[in-house]
């Protein structure tokens, strides 16, 4: 069937051959086959004389073993299915070709090809049509579920791996999925950002909660702390304030200051103008309340916001006001970090690669298969396949 008969448009496929087209380097006809086909043989039959130390028909003093006929097997390529690969036997010992893993189907190459489809937003449903815009044997659901499995597997280990970098910042945050047999409603993936004394930026861990509230970000920051996360380096955690994050940053690291995000304070005061229409021109003032050059400066700059402000939109102004003192802990800190603490953009940024795929999906069926899906993405994301 026709892949644009299968709900795919042509843009979509020429997109997504651009996305793979690293791991499908060569052209995808039975000629380019036939000749990968030739080479593989050729090579595996010379390691394979290299293990026992003889060629064919040689007699010499140097063997290890003789050969005892040959074997078949297929080779999934970025080029198509290799069938019949013939690979060599010896009567007494093992030979494995270092060409591929021992009963491996599919190139390393093909299979983070078939990832790359799946991550740029394509149902299992469809990866069947889309694998065959690349080759004349698309590759079913299965077989893009264990590939998940693999990255699964590996970002387990990573999760619980000892946080050992020297951490200076943290960034919390967290983004909503709906998972169809869990709630009537999103549930929200924890993430943890940190950016160590050299300025490198490193996603700490990730965890699917029940809801925002205190215990769900205090046991993932108590994951975070018991595997090294250090409080006696860390300095500051940028948050956007939501509902139980500051009990949690209190009750587990309690002598580290907190960053309430500047952006996320202006927008939620914004959200109380009584004329909408006004809202861009009340952002931008309160924006500039953060570029002061010294803490004093921005409460001078607050006063005549306030001022400006207060007889039309009080509300939104004291909104602004409430607890103001939270959004100026980045003044404290060198003055090239400003712009990076000010707001929780650094982790958003990184979120915002995950949501673009989350998005496409509209829905996870269960805890498991949201779960894995976002560990491959965050997967793909730390191997640079997301940049």
């Amino acid at each position: 069937m026709p892949v644009r008969d299968q709900g795919l448009s042509k843009s979509m496929v020429a997109k997504l051959w651009s996305e793979a087209k690293d791991y499908a380097r060569d052209e995808m006809n039975a000629g380019a086959r036939a000749r990968l086909k030739n080479l593989l043989e050729g090579s595996i039959l010379d390691e394979f004389e290299q293990l026992i130390r003889c060629e064919r028909y040689e007699r010499s003093e140097k063997r290890k073993d003789y050969r005892n006929g040959f074997y078949t097997r297929g080779l999934l390529t970025t080029m198509g299915r290799i069938a019949e690969l013939r690979i060599p036997r010896a009567r007494s010992m093992t030979y494995r070709s270092s060409f591929f893993r021992w009963y491996q189907r599919r190139q390393e190459e093909f299979d983070l090809a078939v990832l790359k489809c799946f991550l740029a937003g394509v149902s299992m449903r469809n990866n069947r049509a889309i694998t065959r815009a690349f080759t004349d044997a698309g590759v079913s659901a299965s077989t893009v579920s264990r590939t998940l499995k693999g990255a699964d597997r590996e970002l387990q280990r990573l999760r619980k791996k000892p946080i050992t970098g020297r951490y200076r910042f943290l960034f919390i945050d967290a983004i909503w999925v709906r998972v169809r047999r869990r709630y009537d409603r999103k549930s929200p993936v924890l993430f943890a950002l940190a950016i160590d004394e050299n300025g490198n930026k490193k996603l700490l861990g990730f965890k699917l909660a029940v809801q925002e509230s205190q215990l769900d970000w205090a046991a993932f920051l108590e994951d975070l702390r018991k595997r090294g996360l250090d409080d006696e380096v860390l300095e500051l955690i940028i948050h956007d304030g939501a509902h139980g994050i500051t009990a949690a940053i209190a009750q587990v690291f309690p002598y580290v200051r907190s960053q309430l995000c500047a952006e996320h304070k202006a927008r939620a005061a914004a959200k109380h103008l009584k004329n909408k229409a006004r809202r861009n021109a009340f952002l931008a003032q309160a924006r500039n309340i953060y570029r002061a050059s010294d803490v004093p400066e921005a409460r001078r700059r607050l006063d005549d916001f306030s001022e400006r402000w207060r007889t039309e939109e009080k509300k939104a102004v004291n909104s602004l006001r409430r607890n103001f003192g939270r959004t100026l802990v980045f003044m404290q800190f060198e003055k090239h970090l400003w712009d990076t603490l000010r707001t929780t953009n650094p982790i958003e940024r990184y979120q915002q690669e995950i949501r673009r795929r989350t998005d496409t999906m509209r829905s996870f069926a269960d805890d498991k298969s949201c779960e894995r899906i976002i560990n491959a993405l965050v997967l793909a994301k730390e191997m640079g396949m997301l940049d």
